[in-house]
């Protein structure tokens, strides 16, 4: 036993974690043949290179060694408590694998190690195989009753049936439970007996890519570089085979070794299993045994095969060759195969059969076998051994094998084999009897000349006797005496062997006569090849089936020499050439596999082309059709060559002979060359073709049909294709009357198909055979090959010249075909005509499917067309019967159902699919160039034209007629007869596909809501019929139905180790099915429509869906795309989503979620993991509760509630939570593919921001939380300069993506650590920030230049289109990179037709679109991690504001951000939105560091920034707010207010003095503070004087774009720089300022206009302008040049004051605004003038408040106590306001009588100074009495607005008072105040 790789059998506590998934060999051959990217799997390349896997496969006839005690050491080894715990893990149960291992072993009869590997496999597929355990019918049930009634029903319980049936057929009775040991070792049996089919199937399939290595290196074919490793494992297994490898194959020879194992298999199907088993079960084990032994033996044949291919150069030793022939003559070559149960009998002969006849034919080696006999009769008794000589010259083995091959001579099986041996008898024979003959010869000439000249010598004699010699040179020579001739061993061989059968006869043509005659052995090659070769022959792109085709190819070479051409021998060539291929597998096939091996044997072997194509081409056209059909099989074989190279080609333009029957009655001829044996003819005047509709008739003649003589006679026909000339010579080649002359005549044969065709196109076709030359089916065969020559011009040429060298080709073609024809006709109007008569051709409906193969021909050519001239395609359809547009039915709806519904074939209705798939592609592909000017369009040539004219109203009513047609097809195709099932499969598969194509041309790209305004609106009335369907709003099932029974058969899908093409229809209908109901989903989401009945459907087909995820591997990403669809989708509504989880059903959810958990194991599908993970994000985060608690938690929501304590039922499940399964995989970031990566991370963020309990289970991860954060931190080593990068790469932007997830996943649990009072994790992270801080703000690295040259250039090159038809659209996710923001695939389809988009050196625009989308993704990606770093910094300026270190990396942020604004100048909205977001994290981080009374160094420095970015941004206030960005500017100068602020702090906090010593020490300090200066003023110029003035034009001119908010943000800029000391000692700048400006007098005219914009009777400009007016005035400079404006007269003089004077305003009336304008306005304003400009304005002063009498009487009365008269009332209230009112009216009433009393001291008269009228003497008692009642007081004081409220529920800052909060502290304060200014306690 080889040792066993970890990457085979890894220990087996990784696999019962879930950590390693083995991988099945059943998943195995699905990944290498049926998964695209196979072949670049790195686990699967891992597996097959293990050196286990490799002797496995090399020895998988039987490779399962039998237990030894070796072998049970190391099981007892791998299994020991030291590697695997015996016991503690509910999760899997050791002991039971343990004794299941055993227990298999023991059965089976392997090694314990091999059992272990099975049992643990077995056990790992369990929840997959409880997933398809359940009843379909039984949840099928509810739904079917809904939407499908009785027939949905019965079609899943078809679907059922097959699950269990494909599988060895081992559930079909009641199940057991599950876990029982019966139903358990049951699988294990299964199991086993899987992986031994599949190890065969698997060797077979890498030791055949392997043999075609060679063979590719020996054509210069290139091989696909990732598929390299799998050769390599061949040739391992191959070297292996022959005994170079590392396990040598010693012993037996491979061919015993083959026959030893179909030997022991036939006795296992006789003898049985042998396994115990109850009654029940015994025959589903038994039926599965022997299913298991019958395909074993078919794969150690196909391996047989393999084997004696790479060994046909070597000649076959009897040792080879008698062991497989003694078998087949025990077993009668299969040929009548009786198989123990007779539900077997039927499906396995055909592959049995076909096999047996292709090894016989094989072993025998035929063209090596005859060229030995060759070299043996030349070269004489070969030396050796007889054992080593090869079989043909071992005279016992030949015996043998002629006594086998007479007992077998009447049995089909070996009909090739026999014939075979039959032409090497006849070659032994010939050789021998030649050599007996010569040396006969060569006695009786020696005796001669002894007798005439005895003195010759005899070495003249025998010289003479050579030269006399007339065998020839490949006879055998002799010298020498009599005495030393002796016989050769050919001659032995002969006279061994019996040359003459039991009646007499003669063996070799008794064995040739049974092949031919009695076996028909050419109809058997045909079954064999178009039964066996090419449906189970397709895998590696159909070249096993070639193979076995050339094989069979070899024995018709051998056997032309000696069977004379017919029609069954041509018949067998034509499918040896074309594999019976229907004509669009031919055109799907791969580029690769283009030439065909058969096709080049014929063109390249000089026998078969003188045997079988010079017989065809001399007889045409007198026997059209075989010629014609060599010519397309050919032309096929060969496609992708430029047809003039094709030898067709050549015959085809000019053939030298035209065979036909003479008409009747012609005698124009004479005998001429009468000396040679043929008989030859001269014609004595010109045959005119005219009587040409009878020509060849095989019959006598019947001139006749004088319509079709008319119709070519009157063609003007040029005469050389009229009239063969006088004195034209000929030979007769049959005698009968009239002769069927071959005439000597040159001409096109392409010409002369080209008048038959217009002839078919005016006349009816006889459908009838009777005459060969003229008819359907000659006419289909003549449009079958130019449909044939078509696709070989569509496919040649390089991909640079493909266009224009195809284009030639394509001309080429038609033109030759056309030279014949009437002068406005050309091939294809004729072809068309012939359509469209065939079209309304009348047939009845029993006819068979001859009937419409003109038809189908039609179709395809049509297809083949469209490439090279869509001006004349679409047309054609638009106005033939075909789709019947503008009329009653279009005859493909009525030709489907009368004719190919009836026959249960279709391919005229897979044909026009077909062409429906072209047509789109070509309405999409050539949308662009269509629209192009003339000029531009052929400025590269021709091909650039294709397509120009056609008109896009035809364009939309052929794509909608096809839509409408085929939509009813595909609600109908469940209920149609199919003779071939794969059809229905192909039809469904091709229509979802064009579907789901036709949805995404019109909505993926170009977000417009008008789809007939698109680049692609040829196809919206289609796209739009298609929704109308799919998308409706009632509840009818027509399309709802065959989606559900499509998935039904998928999980029916089956498992096979004989997969034939209809196995690839079958899956891909179901991929397809998924996709397109995907697409309708998310389209439903895009185009914002009610959720659809479809997706109510879906949801209720929740678990059919999860089987088909499960069903196969190659349905995993679609369905889990179509679950991901369908969440998101639910979820976009207002409406409750469905639950998921409840359609699922809690025990088919648990399985799905196990089988989820998985992920991509055992593959390591990037692709899929990242979409499972991300349908898990959608589960988390898109109202999908309960199916988010079972998927974070791995218990469903019931069993979640359940008593915790009961620990083993929660642990039930076998994998860890998807949750904890993520967090583990994180911890390794660095090793995961990035895609994956960022799907994990999306996962874990979303989890934690939806479901904050799964934060819990994040923190007690002991690893996930530092791993990822020192990925972060050490991230910038791969990003540090993607900024200054040109090309961008991958990592370019996914390292930022990630970074940013990363930042949202701390951000969560910041805030989950500060809930829990734990701080350490916040200062732990500070340092793994770096990286963030330095990168994270800054400007994302735009190229502008690339995308405006980008989008100028190519508006200016493409006409019709621009970049914005090619953005992507949401309907479909997309992934940062190559095609991220603008559909590359789509651009690449539409605009290669010029040569500019490639460029010559890749250096087009597609170039720079590609280039753009990746620098679009690195700005996505560097935008995302802006974004989530705001969320972070915002998060952790909560508990880190105090912290020194964290405050400069806020103010650090702060900086940034507005640094970033200052530099942004790019035109994109998305720059605008991304300004505005680091604005708002500007702001946030500045109020928390002012909150924290934060002034540091860096915190001051904000404020120059801050200017700078606004100043920027737009130094006009006015015209800032009056464009687009003004909410922008208001967060500005709220940044620039709160950078102020510090300065304000830090001036408020440091005396002068201070301030002045600080400064001094430091330079830097003094350029701050002087720096800071300069900008104050400039802010004081620019913002607050100019900007009021602005202010208050645009809200006069456009009051809708200014707010109050933005008077009172200016108002608090000011007051904030009057605090500043250094700037308001700057009077001269002030009052420069404000005067240039006029901003008094603009305050005072907006207090003017305040009552005509009051709001609601709200005049809140009012109050704006005089507290702007009162912050103007705290600057006694200010408040001077203000009194000399005379502000106080021009306030005076408003109506708003007016209304104040009228009448008394208090706190509690409406509106309030009034009493804040006469509180906080005019009062302070009075009182600030006062002081600024002193006794010069008391009277004035005086005056004006005695203005207000009404005010005054009210404020005397503040403190009067009063009765209130309700509980509404106010009266008896106070407010601090009064109580602030109060203290200003005392200290403005206290200063005019200081200065009344002064008199002339004070420069005064004092009669000027009124006396106020307030009652002083009466507010001072009040205040008083209140003060000494401070109970009653406290009772009395009311909140007036929000800060007051607030202020009520603070404690007051001194105790020492006794107030009870601090409003009253206050209110008491300015009491107080009041009574000591009126002379009370402590009066002045």
């Amino acid at each position: 036993m080889a040792p066993i790789g970890e990457a085979y059998f890894p220990p087996l506590d990784r696999c019962f974690s879930g950590e390693h998934q083995l991988l099945s060999w059943k998943t195995t051959y699905v990944a290498l043949s049926q998964l695209n990217g196979g072949a670049d799997n790195g686990s699967l390349r891992q597996h097959l290179t293990d050196p286990q896997t490799i002797h496995l496969l090399a020895h998988s006839f039987s490779p399962y060694s039998a237990p030894t005690p070796q072998t049970k050491s190391t099981f007892d080894t791998k299994t020991s408590s030291i590697h695997v715990p015996s016991s503690g893990n509910p999760r899997y149960d050791i002991g039971q694998i343990k004794e299941d291992t055993l227990w298999l072993s023991k059965e089976t009869k392997i090694d314990e190690v091999s059992a272990l590997r099975i049992a643990v496999l077995e056990w790992q597929t369990r929840p997959a195989v409880q997933l398809l355990r359940g009843n379909l019918v039984d949840e099928i049930g509810p739904l079917a009753n809904g939407i499908g009634g009785s027939h949905l029903q019965a079609s899943f319980s078809g679907a059922t049936s097959s699950v269990f049936s494909k599988s060895s057929g081992l559930g079909r009775n009641a199940p057991a439970p599950f876990n029982n040991a019966g139903p358990r070792r049951r699988r294990l049996l299964e199991t086993y007996l899987s992986e031994r089919r599949y190890i065969l199937k698997i060797s077979e399939y890498i030791t055949f890519a392997a043999s075609c290595k060679a063979l590719n290196r020996s054509s210069n074919i290139a091989t696909n570089n990732a598929s390299n490793w799998l050769e390599e494992v061949g040739t391992a297994v191959i070297s292996t085979w022959k005994g170079d490898g590392p396990t040598q194959s010693k012993g037996k020879n491979f061919v015993a070794e083959a026959v030893d194992a179909m030997r022991s298999r036939m006795e296992s199907l006789m003898s049985g299993s042998g396994w115990p088993s109850d009654e029940s079960q015994q025959e589903d084990i038994e039926l599965a045994w022997v299913r298991n032994q019958i395909l074993e033996m078919i794969h150690v044949m196909q391996i047989l095969l393999i084997r004696l291919d790479l060994s046909s150069t070597k000649p076959m030793t009897p040792d080879l060759i008698l062991p497989w022939y003694r078998l087949m003559n025990e077993c009668g070559f299969f040929n009548s195969l009786q198989l123990p149960h007779p539900a077997l009998q039927g499906p396995y002969d055909l592959p049995l059969q076909s096999l047996t006849a292709l090894i016989s034919l094989s072993i025998l080696n035929i063209p090596l076998t005859l060229e030995l006999l060759d070299q043996s009769s030349a070269a004489g008794v070969p030396t050796g051994s007889e054992g080593s000589l090869p079989y043909i010259l071992n005279s016992a083995a030949v015996n043998e094998l002629n006594d086998i091959f007479s007992g077998a001579a009447s049995l089909r099986t070996s009909s090739p084999s026999v014939l075979a041996w039959s032409i090497i008898l006849q070659k032994l024979r010939e050789l021998a009897l030649t050599a007996r003959e010569s040396k006969e010869v060569r006695q009786s000439l020696r005796a001669t000349d002894n007798y005439n000249t005895a003195d010759s010598s005899d070495t003249d004699g025998a010289e003479r006797s050579s030269a006399r010699n007339i065998t020839g040179s490949h006879r055998r020579s002799s010298t020498g005496s009599d005495s030393s001739q002796q016989s050769t061993l050919l001659e032995e061989i002969y006279d061994s062997i019996s040359f003459t059968t039991a009646d007499g006869g003669d063996q070799a043509a008794f064995l040739a006569a049974s092949a031919v005659d009695e076996c028909k052995v050419f109809e058997v090659v045909v079954i064999i090849v178009v039964e066996y070769c090419t449906p189970f022959g397709f895998e590696h792109a159909g070249k096993p089936g070639q193979r076995m085709r050339s094989t069979l190819l070899n024995l018709i070479r051998a056997c032309v020499s000696c069977v004379v051409y017919q029609p069954t021998l041509l018949m067998a060539t034509l499918a040896l050439l074309t594999g019976s291929e229907r004509y669009w597998e031919t055109v799907d096939r791969s580029a690769d596999s283009t030439e065909s091996e058969p096709g080049a044997m014929l063109m390249k072997d000089d026998v078969l082309k003188m045997m079988i194509w010079r017989p065809a081409l001399v007889r045409f056209p007198y026997e059209t059709s075989p010629f014609l059909q060599l010519c397309r099989a050919l032309t096929f074989l060969n496609m992708g060559k430029d047809p003039e190279e094709l030898p067709t080609w050549t015959e085809l333009g000019e053939l030298e002979s035209f065979t036909y029957r003479l008409p009747a009655h012609f005698d124009a001829y004479v005998p001429v060359r009468t000396q040679e044996d043929d008989d030859f003819l001269q014609l004595t005047k010109n045959l005119s073709l005219a009587l040409g509709p009878d020509i060849g008739r095989s019959t006598a003649q019947q001139h006749g049909n004088d319509k079709m003589s008319r119709a070519i006679t009157n063609l003007a026909i040029p005469s050389n294709m009229v009239v063969l000339p006088s004195e034209t010579q000929g030979r007769i080649i049959s005698n009968g009357k009239p002769f069927v002359v071959m005439w000597h005549h040159s001409y096109s044969a392409l010409t002369y198909i080209g008048r038959i065709l217009q002839c078919a196109s005016v006349v009816d076709l006889p459908a009838n055979e009777s005459n060969p030359t003229f008819s359907v089916e000659v006419v289909g065969e003549i449009i079958g090959l130019i449909t044939a020559m078509l696709s070989s011009a569509a496919k040649n040429g390089s991909p640079e010249q493909a266009s224009t060298s195809s284009a030639e080709s394509a001309e080429s073609i038609l033109g030759g075909a056309s030279d014949g024809l009437d002068r406005n006709q050309d091939i294809i109007s004729v072809i068309f005509e012939v359509f469209q008569k065939e079209l309304y051709k009348r047939r009845k409906p029993s006819e068979d499917m001859g009937s419409i193969d003109l038809l189908i021909q039609c179709t395809q050519f049509t297809f083949t067309l469209l490439p090279f001239k869509p001006d004349r395609v679409w047309p054609f359809l638009g106005r033939s019967g075909l789709l019947g547009i503008g009329k009653d039915e279009g005859q493909l709806s009525f030709v489907v159902a009368t004719q190919e519904m009836l026959l249960g074939r279709y391919d005229f209705l897979l044909g026009c699919i077909r062409l429906f798939e072209a047509l789109i592609e070509d309405a999409v592909t050539r949308i662009v160039s269509r629209s192009a000017p003339p000029k531009a369009a052929t400025r590269f040539g021709d091909a650039v034209s294709l397509g120009a004219g056609v008109s896009r109203v035809t364009m939309e009513k052929v794509l909608e007629s096809l839509t409408r047609t085929t939509i009813e097809v595909f609600e109908s195709t469940m209920n149609w007869k199919f003779i071939e099932q794969t059809e229905r499969m192909e039809i469904n598969s091709r229509l979802c596909s064009i579907f789901q194509k036709t949805l995404n041309f019109c909505f993926d790209t170009n977000d417009s809501l008008e789809i007939s305004q698109k680049l692609t609106s040829p196809l919206a009335p289609a796209a739009e019929y298609i929704i109308n369907v799919f998308l409706s709003k009632s509840n009818a099932d027509v399309t709802v139905l065959p989606l559900l029974h499509t998935f039904g058969e998928g999980i029916a899908t089956p498992s096979t180790t004989l997969p034939t093409r209809g196995l690839q229809y079958w899956t891909s209908q179901v991929r397809e099915a998924l996709k397109l109901t995907s697409t309708l989903i998310r389209l439903n989401r895009l185009l914002l429509r009610p959720r659809s009945h479809l997706e109510n459907q879906m949801f209720k087909s929740a678990s059919i869906l999860a089987k088909v995820y499960t069903a196969h591997e190659s349905y995993r990403l679609p369905a889990v795309e179509l679950f991901d669809s369908l969440v998101r989708s639910a979820a976009a509504t207002s409406q409750q989503p469905p639950s998921l989880l409840g359609h699922l059903g809690q025990e088919t959810a648990s399985h799905f979620l196990e089988v989820l958990s998985m992920l991509d194991q055992p593959l390591d599908d990037d692709t899929l993991s990242s979409a499972i993970w991300r349908l898990h994000s959608a589960v988390v985060s898109k109202r999908q509760q309960w199916f988010a608690i079972f998927v974070l938690t791995g218990n469903t929501p019931r069993e979640s509630f359940k008593d915790k304590t009961n620990s083993a039922a929660l642990d039930s499940r076998r994998s860890e939570p998807i949750l904890n399964t993520a967090l583990d995989g994180l911890c390794n970031i660095e090793k995961l593919e990035p895609r994956k990566a960022l799907s994990m991370l999306e996962f874990v963020a979303l989890a934690a921001d939806f479901w904050p309990w799964a934060l819990t289970t994040i923190a007690q991860h002991p690893h996930f939380m530092k791993a990822i954060s020192e990925f972060g931190a050490n991230i910038g080593s791969m990003t540090v300069n993607t900024r200054s990068k040109a090309y961008r790469t991958p990592s370019d932007y996914n390292s930022p993506q990630m970074l940013s997830l990363i930042a949202d996943i701390l951000t969560m649990y910041s805030n989950y650590k500060q809930q829990m009072n734990d701080q350490k994790f916040h200062k732990w992270i500070v340092p793994h920030l770096t990286y963030l801080v330095k990168n994270a703000i800054s400007p994302p690295s735009y190229s502008a230049s690339l995308h405006a040259n980008l989008h100028r250039n190519f508006k200016s090159k493409f006409f019709g289109c621009s970049l914005e038809d090619f953005k992507r659209t949401p309907l479909n996710r997309t992934q940062l990179g190559d095609s991220f923001f603008y559909d590359l695939e789509l651009a690449n389809k539409m605009l290669n037709y010029d040569p500019a988009w490639a460029g010559k050196k890749d250096d087009g625009f597609a170039e720079e679109v590609r280039r753009a989308n990746c620098d679009l993704s690195v700005v996505e990606a560097q935008i995302n991690l802006f974004h989530s770093w705001k969320s972070l910094l915002v998060e952790l300026s909560g508990p880190l504001a105090t912290e020194t270190k964290f405050q400069k990396i806020m103010a650090v942020a702060v900086t940034d951000c507005l640094k970033a604004n200052a530099e942004n100048h790019l035109p994109e909205v998305i720059f605008e939105r991304l300004a505005q977001s680091r604005a708002d994290l500007a702001f946030t981080l500045l109020q928390r560091l002012l909150e924290v009374k934060s002034t540091g160094v860096e915190v001051k420095a904000i404020l120059p920034v801050a200017w700078n970015t606004l100043r920027r941004q737009d130094p006009s206030l006015g015209s800032a707010l009056n464009g687009e960005n003004a909410d922008y500017y208001r967060i500005l100068l709220k940044i620039l207010y709160l950078a102020l602020q510090s300065h304000v702090l830090d001036a408020g906090s440091t005396s002068t003095e201070d301030l002045n010593a600080s400064t001094a020490n430091s330079s830097t300090a003094r350029s701050q503070s002087r720096s800071n200066v300069q900008v104050g003023l400039e802010v004081l110029s620019t913002v607050v004087a100019q900007g009021f003035r602005s202010l208050t034009i645009l809200l006069h001119d456009s009051p809708a774009l200014v707010h109050p908010s933005d008077f009172s943000l200016i108002t608090a800029i000011l007051r904030s720089l009057l605090h500043i000391p250094s700037l308001s000692r700057n009077t001269a700048h002030l009052i420069s300022a404000f005067s240039d400006s006029q901003t008094a007098r603009c305050a005072s005219t907006l207090l003017s206009w305040a009552d005509q914009l009051a709001t609601n009777g709200d005049p809140i400009y009012g109050e704006l302008s005089i507290l702007f007016l009162l912050e103007m005035s705290s600057v006694s400079a200010l408040a001077e040049s203000l009194a000399v404006e005379g502000v106080m007269s021009q306030i005076l003089s408003t109506n708003l004051i007016r209304v104040l004077q009228s009448r008394a305003f208090g706190p509690f009336d409406q509106p309030a605004r009034m009493y804040g304008i006469w509180g906080r306005g005019i009062l302070p304003l009075l009182l600030n003038l006062l002081h600024a400009v002193g006794p010069p304005l008391a009277p004035e002063v005086s005056a004006a408040l005695n203005q207000f009498p009404n005010q005054l009487t009210r404020a005397s009365n503040i403190f009067t106590s009063s009765p209130r008269t309700s509980a509404e009332d106010p009266t008896g209230y106070l407010t601090l306001a009064m109580a602030s009112e109060a203290l200003n009216i005392s200290l403005i009433v206290t200063i005019l009588q200081t200065f009344r009393d002064a008199g002339a001291s004070a420069a005064v008269i004092p009669s000027e100074i009124e006396e106020v009228e307030w009652n002083r003497e009466q507010v001072k008692e009040e205040v008083e009495g209140w003060l000494q009642r401070r109970g009653a007081l406290s009772e009395k004081i009311v909140p007036s607005d929000e800060k007051e409220e607030r202020w009520s529920k603070q404690k007051p800052v001194s105790g020492a008072g006794g107030n009870e909060n601090r409003l009253e502290e206050r209110v008491l304060e300015e009491m107080q105040g009041v009574l000591g200014i009126l002379g009370g306690n402590g009066g002045e």
